[in-house]
């Protein structure tokens, strides 16, 4: 029975000391309002971290809202520079209306970068976060934010309807002329 109890006890402070643990915060972090126009556009996003940032880890979000469907396409890149320049990207995450969307990271050399594509995102508020750490004396990473609204279904029906009127008009208004088209071209009564 002591042994049970022991055991009980041993795992209910595991248990506890699992849910206790929180990541550390960045060391940096920063938050940019970008706003859009609901047209579709390209903005760039950015961050230069200097000597007196190095071996701190940083976490910089960009936000933005957006007001209908949209597709969205972002990418983040850092290029080091040995170690006078260099910085470690660990995340690449775009949160919105309870979805988090996560980067694929590429390292080609000293070159890394993240991106991410998604289609078909509801109207909100987005957050896109950059994370990482600063390990040579300085450094920095660039990229884009790209959003295109997506045509409503009744957009796309419209069009299409009209498209369809355009047709059957065109079709009605030959069959009243009367004109046939032999096989050499010319028109005949």
């Amino acid at each position: 029975m002591k042994k049970h109890v022991a055991s009980a006890l041993l795992l209910l402070s595991l248990a506890a000391a699992g849910t206790a643990y929180a990541a550390p915060a960045p060391q940096i972090s920063g938050t940019t309002a970008v706003v859009f126009d609901n047209t579709g556009t390209t903005t760039a996003i950015s961050h230069v971290f200097g000597s007196s940032d190095a071996g701190k880890t940083f976490s910089e979000s960009f936000t933005f809202n957006y007001g209908s469907l949209f597709d969205v396409t972002t990418g983040v890149m850092s290029t080091s520079l040995r170690s006078s320049s260099a910085l470690e990207l660990t995340s690449f995450t775009l949160t919105g209306n309870g979805n988090t969307y996560y980067g694929v990271k590429t390292t080609a050399g000293g070159i890394q970068t993240y991106a991410i594509d998604a289609s078909g995102l509801t109207a909100g508020n987005y957050t896109l976060t950059v994370g990482g750490k600063v390990i040579g004396s300085a450094g920095s990473f660039a990229g884009t934010l790209n959003v295109a609204a997506v045509p409503e279904a009744s957009t796309t029906a419209m069009m299409l309807g009209g498209l369809a009127l355009v047709g059957f008009a065109a079709v009605r208004r030959r069959r009243k002329d009367g004109v046939k088209l032999s096989h050499g071209g010319m028109a005949l009564a």
